[in-house]
């Protein structure tokens, strides 16, 4: 569905509308919340984003974000590229619990579309008093119309880069950050736009519709954790290290694992548990053995980020070669040590 109102003489923004708190409404028990009715009288309940731009609005589906499945992201970037000649910007709307990844997944297919793809969504939804809902979509919208070639995140008093986002709280209105790589923008009295903003590299090696591999393992360690060779049909694996990237690579299972990856040409990438700061293999010797057995830095890339771009890459049909080349250069201005 797509409704147009506003003037001609304005910068023409298209809202894409995909769910999440900001349109959700109470559920049955009164207190919990459910996916509402869709933002089709968006422009009645904010009103004054009729004044920043001309306004289109998409729905492209509504769901809780938790819900969304890699074919969901590919059709959100799929919008995008059809409605581009006709938008000059992108809000999209989304549940915060998966705009992390959507955000990376949408800034490396998008990266040479030249024009603004702002996220954002509430913590509260639109239709609550005290709401941080109608201050983020206000934001979002002036983002859209400033001509700015980034997909990136708009919450609270930022915009940040999508492809080194991460969603650091569950109540905060300011519920995401950007660890290793500062704001685009600050949003207060005035939109101050930094210098790196829509300024970085953009050689991304995948097709914008390149499929997204999803049979991707994740492991998070604690100490005496067990560790297990991979399920049959995994492409990939993600690890998320203590620190710069240590493992317990001294156990007998890890090192299977390690080896079982390394025989079959399975890529292993090692992400931080930290938010700040990221995987450096040659600080410590037991990164050092991880990297000797075959394991792959993720850098400065943050865990979303780094399933992004390792899922993009394996989708496209690239192999453990072409994931130790993407993680060594920047495909869309994320941060590199």
């Amino acid at each position: 569905m797509t409704y147009t109102q506003g003037m001609m003489d304005k910068a023409t923004v298209t809202l894409i509308h995909t769910g999440g708190t900001l349109g959700m409404a109470p559920g049955a028990d009164s207190a919990s919340l459910a996916p509402g009715p869709s933002l089709d009288r968006i422009l009645e309940q904010v009103p004054e984003l009729e004044q920043l731009a001309h306004l289109r609005l998409v729905v492209a589906f509504n769901r809780d974000s938790t819900t969304l499945e890699p074919e969901h992201i590919r059709t959100l970037a799929r919008i995008i590229r059809d409605q581009a000649e006709a938008s000059d910007g992108f809000v999209l709307i989304h549940g915060t619990d998966t705009m992390a990844y959507t955000a990376s997944v949408l800034g490396f297919l998008l990266a040479d579309l030249g024009k603004p793809v702002v996220l954002t969504g509430s913590q509260r939804p639109l239709a609550y008093i005290r709401t941080d809902a109608r201050g983020n979509l206000v934001d979002a919208v002036t983002l859209a119309t400033r001509g700015v070639a980034e997909v990136g995140i708009c919450f609270g008093d930022h915009w940040l880069r999508g492809v080194a986002s991460d969603k650091v709280s569950v109540h905060r209105y300011q519920a995401f950050a950007s660890p290793n790589l500062p704001p685009l923008a600050e949003l207060g009295l005035h939109v101050h736009l930094h210098a790196h903003a829509g300024v970085f590299p953009r050689q991304v090696p995948v097709s914008a519709d390149c499929p997204l591999e999803s049979a991707l393992e994740v492991y998070t360690p604690f100490p005496g954790m067990p560790w297990r060779l991979p399920a049959p049909g995994t492409r990939g694996l993600l690890l998320q290290g203590f620190g710069a990237g240590n493992l317990p690579i001294g156990r007998a299972d890890l090192r299977a694992l390690l080896a079982h990856c390394r025989e079959r040409e399975l890529p292993v990438v090692i992400s931080s548990q930290c938010p700040s700061g990221g995987v450096d293999l040659d600080t410590y010797e037991l990164g050092c053995q991880a990297r000797e057995l075959g394991a792959i830095s993720a850098g400065l890339h943050t865990r979303w980020a780094a399933l992004a771009k390792l899922g993009l890459t394996l989708g496209a049909g690239g192999g453990l070669a072409e994931v130790r080349q993407a993680f060594a250069i920047s495909w869309a201005g994320e941060p590199m040590p």
